[in-house]
């Protein structure tokens, strides 16, 4: 009799909790987050009060992990959720289709995928430079003919080109 009073007064202390939880901090509201929480999910406040309570929980969890990240990987957090935010409804289902087949994938075609999608990134990456280069060197004035140029400010020195 006394064990079975010791386990109903264990699955209260267990169980109870979550029944009397208060619905509030299972879909808080923007205003009812900590100071931390809302600096951490700045990018998406706009879009707080239209996510369900399932989708407030696993920013909640993704918001108490951000400490605990590398410098490196809370600027991919915080860039992603900016990106997030601008994109399109039929945009976002779109992604969250391709992330649910890329999930399905064998462990070696995800790694194949991932290999994929760094090399298009680093293609990506060495043709912004390219062209950067290409307008920063179009910005620059050509010498007029029959003349050399001269380093900036020798004119001040008294030397005029040749």
């Amino acid at each position: 009799m006394v064990k079975a009073l010791v386990g109903i007064a264990l699955w209260l202390l267990v169980v109870a909790p979550a029944f009397s939880a208060d619905p509030a901090n299972r879909n808080p509201t923007w205003e009812q987050l900590t100071p931390q929480q809302r600096q951490v999910l700045a990018p998406i406040q706009g879009e707080w009060h239209r996510f369900d309570a399932k989708r407030k929980q696993k920013w909640l969890r993704v918001a108490k992990r951000y400490p605990k990240m590398s410098p490196s990987e809370q600027a991919r957090l915080q860039q992603r959720m900016r990106e997030w935010v601008n994109l399109t409804p039929e945009e976002r289902s779109a992604a969250r289709s391709r992330f649910r087949e890329f999930e399905q994938l064998s462990p070696e075609r995800k790694a194949t995928v991932r290999r994929k999608w760094e090399q298009y990134q680093r293609e990506r990456a060495e043709a912004a430079r390219a062209a950067e280069a290409a307008r920063n060197a179009a910005a620059m004035p050509e010498p007029a003919p029959g003349t050399e140029p001269i380093a900036p400010g020798s004119e001040a020195l008294g030397l005029r080109p040749r």
